[in-house]
């Protein structure tokens, strides 16, 4: 059986009715499509290129987005993400395999602890001191 072949905005009308698109063959044609009919195509399957996708700023409520202050970091309302790669002895790894140690917290923790400890007892420059 020969696939049917639709253009995008058709499978984004079938797929908000309900309907299936498993049985088509999308053939992108050069109408933009919506940045969340975009997602809804993704979703089903249909690699979308980007060119094809229309961002209406207009139409985005910014309401939400919080304003950000000097405060926010202070009270650690912002935090960084540290990225690292840690490596351990395979004694280490089962014991975090088995107990189901979140690393991430158990990193922060330590870091905070460590940082507050070197501090508290001077370890570190007051010029680098900070909070």
């Amino acid at each position: 059986m020969i696939a049917k072949t639709i253009n995008q905005t058709k499978a984004v009308e079938l797929l908000r009715s309900g309907q299936s698109i498993s049985g088509y063959q999308i053939h992108f044609t050069e109408d933009k499509v919506e940045a969340l009919d975009a997602f809804l195509l993704r979703k089903n399957g249909v690699e979308l290129p980007d060119y094809l996708v229309f961002y209406d700023d207009e139409s985005i409520d910014f309401g939400d987005d919080a304003d950000i202050s000097a405060e926010d970091f202070v009270h650690e309302k912002l935090v960084r993400v540290l990225r690292a790669e840690v490596v351990v002895d395979q004694e280490i790894a089962d014991w975090v395999s088995q107990d189901n140690i979140n690393v991430n917290q158990l990193l922060t923790n330590l870091m905070k602890d460590f940082y507050k400890n070197a501090k508290a007892t001077s370890m570190l420059e007051p010029r680098k001191m900070r909070g």
